[in-house]
């Protein structure tokens, strides 16, 4: 599972990482090319279809399945010839990375004890994160030609080097079973799992909206804002990230035994002061304490929210009720980088991050409306 996070990783940072050099490629202005990502994030929703099946008959088809088409669809990237195929083939990616995540955090819960679960997600998250962070280190090579940036898509193709050795070794869950009564695709939106449904969807929306934007246009402040060179602001994101990085492990270990709660609050609070200070601040060692700061908060909640939100609902619906959660948090995103394509250009990129940080703050009070969940075990009956 960890080989599946690293390529993971890897993959989905491609758009964010290239945004300055493919917008420019693309003949794309800022507020342009946040509108395109907006647009891909649709894609998302299209992971219900993997997760509804997955309930249904299994998690490991529709997880093979879905870590395949992402390899293709961020290979194909490479050679767009213009914007429309570039959203299409982007849209693709985020259907299949989604699928992926969801899934593979699912798998982990049930193969999982409770008292390592959120542990063992954080190293899922940390192989994703190394994947991430070798996407970023590579990121120079996007910088000796006006097209270069499409050899960091090409690179994606690394996946299919681990397929043989997904298809042959992972196993379908031992906690999965197939389900008696099959719940409809709306399962979880309602009944007893009603409340903590929707308070789980508002906190995912609100922070997603912040996050999207201040993760997406972080290079594009330090390069095209700031005048840093491209091997200076990756070696700012790279230092910052890396020492932000210990917030995986921090994070899992403290979800396991401090709870769910209190971690996600706290790594919400330090994501929202480190990404205000990115936006805020001019001095160079400043700025890669913000963006180390902000790392282990976001780090460490991934942990955190990933055991919570699978331990809300019972397996027959689990992966289900995660994929409309994250879908939730897709339109989040949407919201924030929608605001993004028309705020930036009219009051700048710094005070737009400053207004998304409100819902952001308010994403970690709601937090208080829900169960504490450390130690549940998942069965068929649990989170009832």
């Amino acid at each position: 599972m960890s080989v599946a996070a690293y390529v993971q990783g890897f993959a989905q940072a491609q758009a964010t990482n290239t945004l300055p050099f493919a917008r420019l490629s693309l003949g794309l202005t800022a507020g342009e090319m946040s509108q395109i990502l907006a647009i891909t994030r649709f894609g998302s929703v299209l992971a219900l279809a993997f997760s509804f099946y997955g309930d249904r008959h299994g998690r490991r088809g529709p997880f093979l399945s879905a870590f395949t088409i992402l390899i293709l669809a961020n290979v194909a990237t490479a050679f767009v010839p213009n914007p429309t195929v570039y959203t299409a083939l982007q849209g693709v990616v985020r259907m299949a990375a989604t699928a992926v995540g969801v899934l593979a955090l699912v798998y982990l819960a049930e193969e999982l004890a409770p008292s390592i679960r959120a542990y063992g997600i954080a190293i899922y998250g940390g192989a994703a994160s190394f994947g991430a962070g070798t996407a970023l280190f590579a990121l120079p090579v996007a910088g000796t030609g006006r097209e270069a940036w499409r050899y960091l898509f090409a690179g994606t193709a690394i996946g299919v080097v681990f397929l043989p050795l997904l298809y042959s070794r992972l196993n379908e869950s031992r906690a999965f079973r197939d389900p008696s009564q099959r719940t409809n695709l709306f399962s979880a939106l309602g009944g007893s799992h009603f409340a903590n449904f929707w308070v789980f969807a508002l906190i995912s929306l609100l922070a997603a909206a912040f996050s999207a934007v201040s993760l997406t246009f972080a290079l594009e402040r330090l390069v095209n804002e700031l005048d840093i060179g491209t091997t200076e602001a990756v070696a700012v994101m790279l230092i910052g990230g890396t020492a932000g990085g210990i917030g995986f492990l921090f994070g899992g270990r403290l979800a396991d035994t401090w709870g769910r709660r209190p971690t996600t609050m706290l790594g919400f609070t330090l994501s929202l002061s480190g990404g205000l200070g990115l936006y805020w601040l001019d001095s160079l060692p400043l700025i890669i304490a913000a963006v180390a700061i902000s790392s282990l908060g976001s780090f460490a909640a991934v942990p955190a929210l990933g055991a919570h939100r699978n331990e809300l609902f019972p397996t027959s619906m689990r992966a289900t009720a995660v994929v409309w959660l994250n879908t939730i948090g897709v339109f989040g995103s949407i919201t924030g980088l929608t605001i993004g394509r028309f705020a930036i250009d009219e009051i700048g990129l710094t005070m737009t991050i400053t207004y998304l940080g409100a819902g952001m703050l308010l994403s970690t009070l709601l937090i208080l409306l829900l169960p504490e969940t450390r130690g549940r075990v998942l069965d068929l009956e649990s989170a009832t």
